[in-house]
């Protein structure tokens, strides 16, 4: 499930631990799905933009995309990595309203959390109790970003990387036709995801 923004104290205050911020976050991410229920139906773009509203803040998709692209990113010029940042969150923003939308009252259980309270990176797993089926594993990866608090960088869904699995995908399409070709690639996918949520 995608997650809520969290109002946080000041600068200085003390950081919200990863798991106890993954809880609060997706406790009211559920919330907000279920008041604008009525709303989403009739115009399912509602919920992306409940999604740049609630989980952007929480994601780092510079990071992100520099994993994503790996050496190709060390080899792009500054306007191509702007732009596969900005299409690349868009395409998040579409797999994540998508998937919010489906939502039927599943409910979401979390695991302990195994990290050290000194640690810069933590792993928040969880599993998604489904009615009519097994459980599906969904774990956040996230990282210590100074005074920004935690910060994801990675999602596993059914023990898939999201972004080893993008990595895989662009690797091959930048190996054949090149970086801006990925992008436009990208733009038209978001294009038609907005004229068709």
């Amino acid at each position: 499930m995608a997650w809520v923004a969290v109002a946080t104290n000041s600068a200085g205050a003390n950081v919200v631990p990863p798991d106890v911020l993954a809880r609060q976050t997706t406790e009211q991410t559920l919330q907000a799905i279920r008041a604008h229920r009525a709303e989403i139906k009739r115009d399912p773009s509602v919920i992306y933009d409940l999604v740049k509203k609630l989980v952007l803040p929480h994601f780092d998709f510079e990071l992100m995309s520099r994993l994503v692209l790996a050496q190709h990113w060390r080899t792009a010029q500054p306007d191509q990595r702007q732009r596969f940042v900005d299409e690349f969150r868009q395409l998040l923003v579409r797999t994540y309203g998508r998937s919010l939308a489906e939502y039927s009252g599943q409910t979401v259980e979390f695991e302990p959390l195994r990290s050290e309270p000194s640690s810069k990176r933590a792993t928040v797993r969880s599993n998604i109790k489904q009615a009519d089926g097994p459980p599906i594993p969904l774990d956040y990866k996230l990282y210590k970003k100074g005074g920004d608090g935690w910060k994801v960088f990675d999602v596993i869904t059914n023990h898939a990387s999201l972004v080893q699995t993008y990595r895989s995908s662009f690797s091959a399409e930048i190996r054949h036709n090149g970086l801006d070709a990925l992008i436009e690639q990208l733009v038209q996918r978001n294009t038609e995801s907005t004229r068709s949520p």
